[in-house]
């Protein structure tokens, strides 16, 4: 049984709160209960017991993790714990051969033989919210959570901001409730004739950009079209997700040699004051031309993070609305000169195809209800 399924059975939650969710799922990754705690359907106990009873593991609460020992996590290691998303807290009845595991995905045969082995015994898995072991491995082993989970909330919960921390105090609390589906008439492809402004060989022929988009099963499988579809096109190419104010990083791409210098999943730009981003996002259409503010704060706080130099003197922002409302910004630019408008004119086409593949892939999800 799957966690809607479950929920609803149990009259916890409506359909049209579920429906909600799946779209946040859909536009904005995450598991289901996370995108549940985060539009305040549900708060982080409830989905810890619901979780509890679909995998029928116990629950690694907060009082567990917070006396998690130092000597397992340093045995299992920050990059481990963060690629299984599991966080080892404590022994079993005193025995060192039985470690309690709190994990994302108890059921995952393959991360609990892996856990086994690195922890050098057997692993008594715990099940644990997406967004509680997201704040404790960021707690545990410095492992910065990715903007999209970084929210606001009361103090002494879990999702404490510390006051120093101006990345988290930025998100408010609330989630953002997603407007109904719509259909959107397929575009037609055109023949790409943008050219390169790099070195760097052209990788995605548009109408190939066009076709893995208009079949994508899943929200990366966009994503990895528009990176692709960059190279040897521009310079950067950086697509964020809109949420609450904030444009948050997702993925990024910039042509060699430079190289991104920061986790573009840990950058959160506010949407407000002037820049390029505000400007497309505000407009809801693609913004062509220099930065807005002479200061270009938001600009050079994205340059900084994609390691750019020197400093592009035009920019492309397009929106990909659901609606009328704004869900990703794809940023682009080029060091060579302005960029083609061609390029501009397929961006913004891909950005049509994306808002069609995002409503399918929430008309899918309702339908497996």
């Amino acid at each position: 049984m799957k966690l809607g399924t479950l929920l609803l059975r149990n009259a916890t939650i409506g359909l049209t709160q579920l429906e909600s969710a799946l779209r946040n799922q859909v536009l904005y990754g995450g598991r289901l209960g996370t995108n549940l705690v985060e539009l305040g359907i549900l708060d982080l106990e409830i989905l810890s017991a619901y979780l509890a009873e679909l995998t029928g593991f116990p629950v690694a609460t907060s009082t567990l993790l917070d006396d998690a020992l130092p000597a397992l996590l340093e045995k299992l290691g920050s990059d481990e714990a963060h690629r299984l998303r599991a966080i080892p807290f404590d022994y079993l009845g005193g025995r060192r051969s039985d470690v309690a595991v709190a994990m994302v995905d108890p059921t995952d045969q393959a991360a609990l033989g892996q856990l086994s082995a690195k922890l050098g015994a057997k692993v008594m898995p715990y099940v644990v919210p997406e967004l509680r072991a997201l704040y404790y491995l960021e707690k545990l082993f410095g492992l910065p959570r990715r903007a999209r989970f970084v929210r606001t909330a009361r103090p002494g919960s879990e999702g404490e901001v510390p006051q120093a921390d101006e990345r988290r105090r930025s998100q408010p609390a609330a989630g953002m409730v997603m407007p109904p589906a719509f259909t959107l008439q397929p575009r037609a492809r055109r023949a790409s004739q943008a050219p390169s402004t790099t070195a760097v060989p052209t990788v995605l022929l548009y109408g190939a950009a066009c076709e893995r988009i208009d079949t994508a099963t899943d929200r990366d499988q966009i994503a990895d079209a528009f990176i692709d579809y960059a190279k040897g096109r521009c310079d950067a190419l950086v697509l964020f997700l809109i949420r609450d104010g904030n444009a948050l990083g997702w993925r990024a791409w910039v042509a060699p040699p430079l190289a991104v210098k920061q986790a573009i999943e840990e950058l959160s730009l506010p949407l407000g004051g002037a820049s390029a981003l505000q400007a497309a996002h505000d407009a809801s259409q693609p913004y062509v031309g220099p930065p807005l503010s002479t200061a270009r704060p938001v600009e050079t706080a994205l340059w900084k993070a994609l390691g750019t130099a020197p400093e592009p003197t035009t920019v492309i922002v397009v929106p990909v609305l659901v609606k009328t409302r704004a869900v990703n910004l794809i940023y682009v630019h080029a060091l060579t000169g302005p960029p083609p408008a061609s390029l501009v004119t397929e961006l913004t086409d891909l950005a049509a195809r994306a808002q069609t593949a995002y409503m399918r892939l929430i008309r899918q999800a309702r339908g497996v209800l």
